[in-house]
């Protein structure tokens, strides 16, 4: 007997295997075979094959409606011009009544705050300004950075050194900055602009480039009506200080932290959590501000017909500041104690648990302030 295997004999065992494997599989997509294991092998399999179908359905699906769509950012920049970004794509100035396109390439554009003409652009890479009422380029993108107009100037950057320029693009002085990413924009507000210093101290320039503040603050915000607030120190234990629109300071104190609002003026909190306000003139409140006033009451030791415990009203009245600390006050708003505690609980009529903050430990007050027990 020869144990040679021929090719004939070869092929017809491979056919015979590829055979019984496509028997297998049929039976297992044929709902009609009786065996509950290939039925449930063909209900797993038919599962799949529905799931992994509904996701490429709904993948097409939302291809075409973003493609529907066409663009993934709308937005108004002037009464007659829109800016329009395709998906994956470059934006465009459309005008809104006629459809036509006006600029196209455009990478993106930066609104800006105040209501001038000229908004930031990006091409290729470089930046410049379009005039947002017209569509048209009134400055070709050639800066490697580009902030926004204000006060009639907008800040430019080629390379390292940093100019500011007018509506014509034309430089405001001959002098040039070395650019520094402390700051984070080269933006005036009114006639000064904060700048960082070499040593990252930051002070104010003038549309000179002098100093109009010297840069001894650590950090400098732009605030309403072209104020200023300045720190002084770290962001933890520093103080602020408040500067009007012609560099001069509002107060000679500083504050913990200082607010800058349309109805209050500047509101500043002391280390004791309490606040006063200031006029933008820099006229002081004669009395602290409070807020969440709110009447307290305690148990009695009585009781009614029915014998529920009667309760009464405290002769003070807990307020509290809107970092969380509270105090107590009279009826009228008076301040009794400041605001210290993290919590004001009644116990009589004229006495009252005031809790520290992260301690477990607080103070009896009576009603004139005074403490009477630790």
């Amino acid at each position: 007997m020869s144990n040679k295997i021929t090719f004939k004999n070869w092929l017809a065992n491979l056919w015979q295997g590829i055979w019984q494997a496509m028997c297998w599989v049929g039976r297992a997509f044929n709902p009609k075979y009786k065996s509950k294991f290939w039925r449930v092998i063909w209900s797993v399999i038919t599962i799949c094959i529905v799931a992994v179908s509904g996701c490429l359905v709904h993948s097409y699906l939302t291809y075409k409606l973003r493609e529907h769509r066409g663009y993934a950012d709308i937005q108004r920049i002037s009464h007659n011009y829109k800016f329009v970004k395709p998906y994956n794509g470059l934006g465009s100035i459309v005008h809104i009544s006629t459809g036509e396109v006006v600029q196209k390439g455009i990478e993106w554009i930066a609104m800006p705050h105040d209501e001038d003409s000229l908004m930031v652009y990006s091409k290729s890479g470089k930046r410049g300004y379009i005039n947002r009422f017209s569509g048209e380029v009134s400055i070709p993108a050639k800066y490697t950075k580009a902030w926004l107009f204000s006060s009639g100037v907008a800040g430019v950057a080629e390379g390292d050194s940093v100019y500011f320029i007018d509506h014509s693009g034309k430089p405001v002085n001959n002098k040039k900055l070395r650019y520094n990413p402390k700051n984070s924009g080269y933006v005036f507000h009114g006639d000064y602009c904060a700048l960082a210093a070499d040593n990252g101290m930051m002070g104010l320039i003038d549309r000179n480039f002098n100093w109009a503040i010297e840069p001894t603050y650590d950090w400098i915000i732009a605030e309403k009506h072209n104020f200023w607030n300045m720190r002084k120190g770290d962001n933890e234990t520093g103080l602020w200080y408040a500067f009007n629109d012609k560099a001069e300071p509002v107060f000679d104190t500083g504050y913990s932290e200082l607010n800058f609002t349309d109805d209050l003026g500047i509101v500043a909190t002391l280390p004791n959590h309490l606040q006063l306000s200031y006029s933008y003139d820099g006229v002081k409140s004669e009395k602290f501000l409070i807020r969440d006033v709110e009447k307290m009451y305690y148990d009695k030791d009585e009781w009614d017909e029915e014998g529920n415990k009667l309760i009464d009203a405290t002769t003070l009245m807990r307020y509290r500041m809107p970092d969380g600390y509270e105090g107590l006050c009279t009826v009228n708003g008076d301040i009794v104690t400041e605001p210290l505690y993290w919590e004001v609980l009644p116990l009589t009529k004229d006495t009252y648990l005031c809790r520290y903050k992260d301690a477990n430990a607080g103070v009896i007050i009576n009603s004139k302030g005074e403490i009477v027990k630790h």
